[in-house]
């Protein structure tokens, strides 16, 4: 059975959390930066799939896409790969749970041959923005000569233009302008059409609530300059989004299809059932407003499922996109407009929550308030490397400044936020007899309060360093230790120790750094091979792990735990503990997307999921636990 496509629509009341990167808003343009693209070749076992058909296979795939790209890009051809063992057990949907961060497009192709037709199944992960393509794209053809052409059109469909946000939505038509990868180097305009649909990419791979239901579409396409690498497209979204510049997009396969809808409820208890009463929308095909006449009215059934149809009954074909308006049937709710991308011809399941259903209600606000917490977190954490990697170059100290500003203003405005949503579900709990206690989350709020406090130092530094310092070794060694202590705020107190002992060999004096650096050695030596070799685990492996592969590393970080524990090593702990932590949201952001209840297919991955979600959870504990012990002196 053939996955449906699902969408999550979180609750219409909550007030999303506000989006900015003041960090990558600061991008380098990649115009002229090509593309590494891999095509790795699967053909499964049967005497008709022979080592000859397999070349050519490669060949002609390699050929086609170097000829295409051309000087936009590298392309590889391969029939190995260090995931492909994990691919061909668990199915191309494993792609989901990777989190790999490179500069490769990997694109699988598997065929076999059902002894009629020639089965191709293609997808693609996307190393630069951390995420996979939409879907698993399926064809089959009885004619061995057209195998290669037929996996050369799926992964064309899905290769995935990369662009950047370099505009803020202007207009009645919120226009932005898009900033395309390789533009400088060929001709986008193959490449890239009008009306073709981008989706916003978090820079750190992550899906934050608010760019769920957003997407860009091409309203002018590049001009027929060559290497004209801008494009104009409309920003349509569920959510208010405060800033989209400096976000990356990608360019998304989306094809002709009906649209099919089915409306769900969340139960008190997480699950997820077909929304009993029926919804009223409005469905267009270029927007929320107007095309009056061509508008289609239509409603869900008692189950919650729609299909759009005119007033013939007749089903009717959309491109590329669809932007449901719901005008009915949620009470006093906020009725949600959701802009569809359509990438295949599957079901879309939508979650709502009704209004009267106040468990419900709550529980979705409480989790989205808490997914909002560990989203702007992760950004601070991101700009902190941003910070680190721009002070490495020191040429503009204004610019440093003007992003360590706006990130230290959108600390404070997500912890203002944050806080005074706190104490809005507190309220609501109180008065309900339920239990709020969130542990984690006002853990992650002092964290918020704590790097505003970091960014305001920083901010001072910097300016004194620019106004009172003339010589310009000095000026570097002091930019040199304002990000020794960027790093060690992360923890990476190997990397602040290398950049305090590269300063002081090149002739920095200052006898309070050397105390300083005497005493982080002290805490930071590893105590002996062992300990070595944990904190290597802690900071090289654990945080890069994938959720196909974190099961059968959860014992190895459970005794480098233990080993840091027997070596005081509190850096290492806070370390392991701030992994631990990014896979459990990661976990539940991947579970939250799977529905067993519905469909076949989810039931294992999501049983998995859950599996090594909760052996996270309990190790998540006992590094609390201990790091509690260990500020109560126990």
């Amino acid at each position: 059975m053939k996955s449906p496509c699902f969408l999550q629509l979180f609750c219409p009341l909550q007030v999303a959390a506000a989006l900015a990167l003041p960090a990558t808003a600061q991008a380098q343009s990649d115009l002229n930066e090509p593309y590494n693209l891999t095509i790795v070749v699967h053909v499964a076992e049967n005497r008709l799939l022979t080592d000859v058909f397999r070349r050519r296979i490669e060949r002609d795939l390699h050929d086609g896409f170097q000829s295409a790209l051309g000087d936009m890009g590298h392309v590889t051809v391969t029939n190995k790969h260090r995931r492909l063992a994990d691919v061909l057990a668990r199915g191309l949907k494993s792609l989901d749970g990777w989190k790999d961060r490179d500069d490769q497009k990997i694109h699988f192709v598997l065929i076999d041959y059902s002894g009629v037709h020639y089965e191709i199944q293609t997808r693609q992960y996307d190393g630069a923005i951390g995420r996979p393509s939409p879907v698993v794209r399926h064809d089959r053809t009885r004619d061995r000569d057209f195998v290669a052409k037929a996996a050369a059109l799926l992964i064309k469909q899905d290769f995935g233009i990369l662009g950047t946000v370099r505009t803020e939505p202007e207009g009645a038509k919120n226009l932005v302008k898009i900033e395309l990868r390789g533009g400088g180097l060929g001709d986008m305009t193959r490449w890239i059409k009008k009306d073709d649909v981008f989706a916003l990419a978090s820079p750190d791979g992550s899906t934050p609530s608010a760019l769920r239901w957003s997407l860009l579409q091409v309203e002018e396409a590049p001009a027929d300059d060559p290497h004209n690498g801008m494009c104009v497209c409309r920003f349509f979204h569920r959510y208010r989004v405060q800033s989209i510049a400096g976000y990356r997009c990608i360019k998304i396969g989306t094809v002709q299809a009906p649209l099919r809808l089915r409306w769900l409820k969340t139960m008190p208890d997480g699950k997820l059932k077909p929304l009993d009463q029926r919804l009223a929308v409005e469905i267009r095909r270029n927007g929320f407003d107007g095309e009056e006449v061509s508008k289609l009215a239509s409603s869900s059934d008692s189950n919650g499922f729609l299909e759009a149809v005119d007033d013939k009954h007749k089903i009717v074909q959309f491109n590329n996109v669809a932007f449901v308006r719901v005008v009915g049937g949620l009470g006093d709710t906020t009725l949600p407009e959701v802009p569809i991308a359509l990438v295949d011809d599957q079901p879309i399941f939508i979650e709502v929550t009704v209004a009267k259903d106040f468990d419900t209600l709550f529980s979705i606000s409480k989790s989205n308030w808490q997914s909002s917490i560990a989203d702007s977190v992760q950004m601070q954490a991101n700009l902190f490397k941003s910070l680190e990697t721009m002070g490495a170059k020191a040429e503009n100290r204004a610019e440093i400044i003007e992003v360590a500003t706006s990130g230290m203003k959108r600390a404070n405005e997500d912890h203002r936020k944050l806080l005074a949503e706190r104490k809005t579900l507190e309220d609501k709990a109180r008065k309900s007899n339920k239990e709020f206690n969130t542990p984690i989350e006002d853990r992650r709020l002092r964290q918020l309060e704590e790097y505003a406090k970091t960014l305001e130092q920083f901010i001072v530094d910097q300016k004194k360093i620019e106004d009172t310092e003339n010589d310009p070794q000095r000026k570097k060694w002091l930019s040199d230790i304002e990000r020794a202590k960027l790093l060690k705020k992360e923890l990476e107190i190997g990397k602040a120790i290398e950049i305090y002992e590269r300063i002081q060999k090149e002739g920095y004096k200052d006898a309070e750094l050397d105390e300083h650096v005497q005493k982080l050695h002290k805490l930071w030596d590893p105590r002996n091979k062992e300990h070595e070799e944990a904190r290597g685990f802690i900071y090289r492996v654990w945080p890069t792990l994938d959720s196909a592969h974190l099961e059968e590393k959860i014992s190895t970080a459970q005794k480098a735990f233990q080993t840091c524990k027997d070596a005081d090593d509190l850096f290492s702990i806070q370390k392991l503990l701030k992994g631990t932590e990014g896979h459990a949201d990661r976990l539940t952001k991947e579970l939250s997307e799977l529905h067993p209840e519905l469909v076949v297919d989810d039931e294992k991955p999501a049983q998995q999921l859950k599996k090594v979600s909760e052996q996270i959870a309990k190790l998540g504990e006992e590094i609390q636990y201990c790091l509690k012990a260990r500020s109560d002196g126990k």
